[in-house]
């Protein structure tokens, strides 16, 4: 991507429009999930999974109250939450970075290459939520194509016939 990150349409409609471009006026606004939404799902049960359930409590509310989330979007939230626990366990055991292997020879303590692949995955996930400002802005709900079918825009094109002529 070149350039500035884009920011989200509520922060271009704060801070003005300066390139005059259009604002994206079909932003969703998903229905409301349920307050029950806030309480982590079995999924994220167990001692190892503290933190997704601390990181669970934090962020659904969150994105519940900002109408962000669907009860689709549940097993993305539930995967983000799996992947911050693994990233913060991680975290804590990476120290020290450098570690001495059973052959004696040091090498780079193995909890780094997790710690690595759990924060990529939540690089990976944030924006499918829209947990950025310039995620949020590209996010579309056109809906339904003209014929009320919302694949419909995956149809063949219909081309007229022409007219036959007798000779």
């Amino acid at each position: 991507m070149r350039g500035r990150k884009p920011q989200s349409t509520a922060r271009r409609r704060l801070t003005g429009n300066a390139g005059k471009r259009g604002y994206n006026t079909a932003e969703p606004e998903p229905p409301p999930v349920a307050d029950d939404f806030d309480v982590p799902p079995p999924e994220l049960a167990g001692d190892e999974l503290l933190a997704a359930r601390v990181e669970w409590q934090r962020l659904a509310p969150m994105l519940r109250q900002a109408r962000q989330i669907t009860a689709a979007d549940k097993a993305s939230l539930i995967a983000l939450c799996i992947e911050w626990a693994r990233y913060v366990e991680a975290r804590a055991k990476a120290y020290p970075r450098i570690v001495q292997a059973k052959s004696g020879y040091p090498m780079p303590n193995p909890w780094l290459s997790i710690q690595t692949k759990a924060l990529a995955a939540c690089l990976k996930l944030w924006p499918e939520l829209g947990l950025t400002p310039s995620s949020r802005s590209r996010v579309r709900a056109d809906g339904p194509g003209p014929e009320g079918d919302a694949f419909s825009e995956f149809d063949p094109p219909t081309v007229p016939h022409a007219p036959t002529t007798k000779h």
